[in-house]
């Protein structure tokens, strides 16, 4: 029973016995919580991008006139039409990686580095406010946050499974567009669902995307690397932190699944090594575009 966004749709014109004889149209949904699953999607045309909401809907009666229900999904929002939607006044510079790899370090720095080029793009988010947050976040309710993605005024959006709060990250696409405006580069910070969701929103592209890995020559070894690095920030509980190295497993093997979202690996190992290798990645990227 989450919300989601159309990610592939279809029309069955004979369902199976047993169901109604009217077409029917089926889509894969994107959750937000990051598992996919196939359902019916009510209503008339819709399409890829589109947001939907679950509801129970009585699906048909068996032989013995029982009636089934199941989940059905409808259309909260529709994808905004674009004539071409790859059309874009620059790119994003994306640093994806596991919770604990450095990302808003890098950022951070970086920004500085590129003072007259990149400009950090804000995350809401409906976590609490921590020591150390820097100012990177805004911070909005539950209600707010689904508001805006019902309205479909987020570029990209995921929830985090956590046991202890709702967490749940987004970027809002008016952000990005406005630092495209100023003619400067959007810097964000993504893990596997907000970097896929900015791909859907501006194409693959639009996106000069850099991986950040821990140091380590094996996955113990480097979820090790991340354990130490949480609990040495001193910014999470002992069950945030576990539930953040949980999370970074599937992280890791996002970067190998998934490597035609990538343009750049880096072991973040040194920080002044990452930084030079971006700025290079960057100044070359501007050239390019010129």
């Amino acid at each position: 029973m989450e919300r989601g966004t159309i990610s592939a749709v279809t029309t069955v014109r004979h369902p199976p016995a047993g169901f109604p004889d009217e077409p029917r149209i089926i889509g894969l949904i994107t959750l937000d919580g990051g598992s996919s699953v196939i359902g019916r999607i009510a209503g008339i045309s819709p399409r890829i991008g589109d947001r939907v909401v679950p509801r129970m809907s009585m699906e048909r009666v068996n032989e013995q006139k029982l009636r089934a229900y199941d989940v059905v999904y409808e259309v909260a929002a529709p994808a905004a039409l674009q004539e071409d939607p790859f059309v874009f006044e620059g790119y994003i510079l994306a640093l994806t990686g596991p919770s604990g790899v450095g990302k808003s370090t890098v950022s951070k720095v970086l920004s500085s580095a590129l003072s007259g080029i990149v400009t950090r793009v804000p995350i809401l988010t409906t976590r609490e406010p921590k020591d150390g947050d820097d100012g990177e976040y805004l911070y909005v309710t539950r209600e707010e946050f689904i508001r805006l993605e019902d309205a479909g005024a987020l570029a990209a959006s995921t929830r985090i499974p956590s046991v202890s709060e709702d967490r749940r990250y987004g970027y809002r696409t008016e952000d990005i567009c406005k630092i495209w405006n100023e003619g400067r580069v959007p810097l964000v910070v993504t893990e596997m669902h907000l970097l896929q969701g900015l791909a859907r929103s501006f194409g693959r592209r639009s996106i000069l995307s850099c991986g950040l890995l821990p140091p380590g020559t094996s996955r113990r070894a480097m979820l090790s690397q991340l354990l130490h690095r949480l609990r040495t920030r001193g910014r999470d509980s002992e069950q945030s932190i576990a539930d953040r190295v949980r999370n970074a497993s599937s992280d890791l093997d996002f970067f190998s699944h998934r490597k035609e979202l990538f343009d750049h690996l880096l072991v973040n190992d040194d920080i002044d090594a990452v930084i030079a290798t971006l700025k290079g990645h960057v100044l070359r990227t501007q050239e390019d575009t010129r």
